[in-house]
């Protein structure tokens, strides 16, 4: 069953469940993809940008972390660990 963004609002405000069967269920991700589909152009790609930019922000995040993890595991086969964890995060 497909609902578009006008049949979704209805159901959100709560002025279509006596329309629509009992049995009708729709999956958040349908329901949030059709929100962003009835959005215009210039929201969709502000959209789009801030999920890149949240993934670039991650992605940066997961890179710190491998190398931290890296040099502590370089050091320690070197027989060079450090007794304090926490100095391995300062750069």
């Amino acid at each position: 069953m497909r609902i578009f963004a006008p049949e979704l609002i209805q159901i959100v405000m709560g002025t279509a469940y006596s329309t629509l069967p009992s049995s009708a269920e729709i999956s958040p991700v349908d329901a949030l993809w059709t929100l962003i589909q009835a959005q215009t152009a210039s929201v969709r790609k502000a959209l789009v940008d801030r999920l890149l930019a949240e993934q670039k922000s991650i992605e940066k995040q997961e890179a710190m972390v491998r190398d931290s993890l890296v040099t502590a595991f370089d050091e320690l086969d070197k027989g060079m660990a450090k007794p304090d964890a926490r100095s391995l995060f300062v750069k």
